[in-house]
């Protein structure tokens, strides 16, 4: 009998209109499986997810490590998670408020180890001025030049199997704490995600990029081409199945949360 894939993600202070395309969007792609949303008291609508049968967990973290930032804190959640529920097919992490599914996310033909997803080709570790800034002010200047020329990859969106996934959150949190605060390090769990990647993979790691099925927009100069049927088309020409990061381009914003009112 196959296993069932799984979606995690975290909404921390979110409103039901950040949610509602995220949700929305994964009910009508056809997705089966299970998705599970950690939510903090801060975020509001999250009792509507029941609706788009997505599972709220509500989530605290421990007063001892109130200064590590969400988007760093999913990963021991994520982990624990799967620690305790491990019988899973694959599972994808993803964020939430700014992602919006084209198409069951698991109907891809996805290689069997790590999928992983790059930005812009311009994008490097070095030249992205945030993760550059993340890199060295957690790992050190010497990780940063280690790493630099590297193609960027998103910490956004990832799937493996769940064995796979395991070994990548323990290898990722072992290496995000200690934390020390600093500006502008919110985002440093990306820096991480990239180290692991490059120099402690769990196994083989496939990168797939703004050709494939994710389009990655941050990074991306230009705005994605629309279908007729307003679908946004990876850089192949083709409807990508998750669209990532949709927030950057101010037109495909408006079209995508006017969609999902």
């Amino acid at each position: 009998m196959a296993r069932r894939d799984l979606i995690l993600g975290l909404a921390a202070g979110y409103h039901a209109g950040d949610l509602r395309p995220f949700a929305a969007s994964l009910r009508a792609s056809g997705f089966a499986g299970r998705c599970v949303l950690f939510v903090s008291a801060s975020t509001t609508g999250a009792d509507s997810l029941a609706g788009f049968g997505i599972e709220a967990v509500p989530f605290e973290r421990p007063a001892h490590q109130a200064h590590v930032p969400y988007n760093a804190w999913r990963y021991f959640l994520y982990r624990d998670f799967l620690r305790a529920n491990p019988k899973f097919g694959r599972v994808l992490l993803t964020d939430v408020r700014d992602v919006v599914f084209q198409a069951d996310p698991f109907s891809f033909g996805w290689p069997e180890g790590f999928c992983a997803m790059l930005e812009d080709p311009s994008a490097t570790v070095g030249s992205c001025a945030h993760t550059a800034h993340w890199v060295r002010g957690h790992l050190g200047q010497e990780a940063l030049a280690d790493l630099a020329a590297f193609p960027l990859s998103c910490s956004g969106v990832s799937l493996a199997s769940a064995l796979l996934m395991l070994a990548y959150l323990e290898r990722l949190c072992a290496r995000l704490l200690p934390f020390t605060p600093g500006p502008r390090m919110a985002g440093y769990d990306q820096g991480v995600h990239n180290l692991v990647l490059r120099r402690d993979p769990p196994g083989p790691v496939h990168f797939f990029g703004n050709d494939g099925p994710v389009l990655t927009l941050g990074s991306k100069p230009d705005d994605p081409a629309v279908a007729a049927d307003g679908l946004a088309l990876n850089d192949a020409g083709m409807p990508a199945i998750l669209v990532h990061q949709y927030d950057r381009k101010p037109e495909l914003f408006a079209r995508i949360r006017k969609r999902y009112a």
